[in-house]
């Protein structure tokens, strides 16, 4: 008569289990058994959340782990990070930086990870090499099949390898989207992510042309004009092409009651009050060529060499607020700002006069009916003034013309009257040092004199005087 085994409480799991140990090897006679076995601390990594799931990377990296260290101990201490990126080193990411606390606890006696770029970039375990050596720990790694030893040239050689390839995958992989996205903005014209600019809104463009994505049901996206807020758009060009200033056209908006950007889309900007305009905000939008109808990407400044500039479509990708005759003339217009009387004020030596005593471009400053220029050493209305901060600088137009032409039409006889000066002075790329008692002309990031020196003039009896 057949005798039946007792089920146990999970009768599946122990089948598989005993299917599982039947297909592997048995360890080899001169491994360790796990009870008596080295505590391993186990690292790893995932770079993103949101395009990588935590749990099977962390899966697949621990059976990696598991594998390695099979007879030789037991994990007794996790620690992953996730969101973090290989270049971030290991002080800065959370679970490292724990694991790298907990050495002086003794709780562990070596360190494994499934894979080095899980663990490391560049020269990363290099610099962390020398406190693992102080506190005994070992790292064990897949790529040596077992612990590392800097000691032996070999490691050494795997090490810096390792180090080498890490790096050399990263920047193979920025190149490659970098330069895929730019093909997709210049020649597709394609929307590539990110916040709409203020005056359109996404509507869909269609399947996604990768095949693979289109059956998961991704879909392109493209700009189109929000009914509510082009038309603003519309008129703040408008308003600049007839030669108002950035301030008054932010201004008139605020009047108006015209909900500004932040406001406007306040899921994408709980960090801002969303209260009014501001000249930042109409500046940023007259400079976007987005308005145009073509697609920009990389506006940004770049982080290093690689980038090229920005990724401007070859032709219109949606419909545009703003021709392009319109969009390059407002790039041009400099507001004048007209007074009282109704004339305009001009200051000739704008963004020719650098202070003598902190080296700040100095401002233009109309004061007792006269052209002039200040610098009030970085002090402005919101932060109170230190007591031991230098009194302002004014400057007088018409003297330092007078006191400047002097010293240097009879000897160079380029400048025979303020225009001329002027001209002579950006021609060259010269720029005027000036203090209360002297001035010096000098080239552009030069501390030596380019065509001549005031030495000790008595320019002013008074400020402004």
């Amino acid at each position: 008569m057949a005798i039946r085994e007792q089920p146990s409480h999970d009768p599946f799991g122990e089948w598989a289990k005993r299917k599982g140990r039947a297909g592997r090897r048995k360890v080899t006679s001169g491994a360790r058994p796990a009870g008596n076995g080295l505590r391993f601390a186990f690292y790893g990594r995932t770079s993103t959340t949101g395009h990588q799931d935590r749990r099977t990377s962390y899966g697949w990296q621990r059976e990696a782990a598991d594998s390695l260290i099979t007879g030789e101990g037991a994990i007794v201490a996790d620690y992953f990070d996730a969101g973090c990126s290989r270049e971030v080193p290991w002080s800065r990411r959370p679970q490292a930086a724990a694991l790298l606390e907990a050495l002086t606890a003794r709780t562990f006696d070596a360190i494994v990870v499934g894979e080095y770029e899980r663990a490391f970039s560049g020269n990363q375990f290099a610099a962390l090499a020398p406190l693992l050596d102080a506190h005994g720990i070992r790292l064990w790694l897949p790529e040596a099949f077992g612990p590392i030893d800097m000691n032996e040239p070999a490691h050494r050689a795997l090490m810096m390898m390792l180090g080498a390839q890490s790096r050399r995958e990263v920047l193979r992989a920025r190149h490659r989207v970098l330069a895929a996205m730019r093909i997709q903005a210049c020649e597709q014209g394609r929307y590539l992510g990110g916040r709409p600019p203020y005056g359109y809104r996404l509507v869909d463009a269609g399947p996604h042309p990768n095949q693979a994505h289109a059956q998961w049901g991704r879909r392109l996206r493209r700009l189109d004009p929000d009914p509510l807020t082009a038309p603003h758009v519309r008129w703040i060009f408008a308003r600049r092409l007839s030669g108002v200033s950035v301030a008054r056209i932010a201004r008139e908006l605020n009047e108006r009651g015209v909900p500004c950007p932040s406001r406007v889309d306040q899921k994408r900007n709980p960090h801002r009050s969303g209260q009014g305009w501001t000249l930042n905000t109409v500046a940023t939008i007259l400079e976007n060529p987005r308005y145009t109808g073509r697609q920009v990407w990389d506006r940004q400044a770049g982080f290093d060499d690689t980038t090229a500039g920005w990724a401007i479509s070859k032709k219109p990708a949606h419909p545009a607020l703003v021709s392009d005759a319109d969009f390059v003339a407002a790039q041009t217009i400099r507001a004048a700002r007209p007074t009282r009387d109704g004339s305009v004020r001009v200051y000739l030596l704008a963004g020719l006069l650098l202070c003598g005593l902190c080296q700040r471009r100095m401002d233009s400053h109309w004061v007792n009916g006269r052209s002039g220029y200040r610098c009030r050493h970085g002090y402005n209305s919101t932060k109170p003034r230190s007591p031991d901060a230098p009194k302002n600088l004014y400057l007088r137009e018409d003297q330092l013309f007078d006191e400047l032409l002097r010293q240097l039409s009879p000897r160079r006889g380029e400048a025979r009257s303020p225009h001329e000066l002027v001209a002579h002075l950006k021609r060259n790329g010269l720029a005027i040092v000036c203090d209360r008692s002297s001035c010096t002309v000098v080239g552009n990031n030069e501390e030596e004199p380019a065509i001549g020196t005031t030495s000790q003039i008595e320019l002013f009896a008074s400020p402004m005087g």
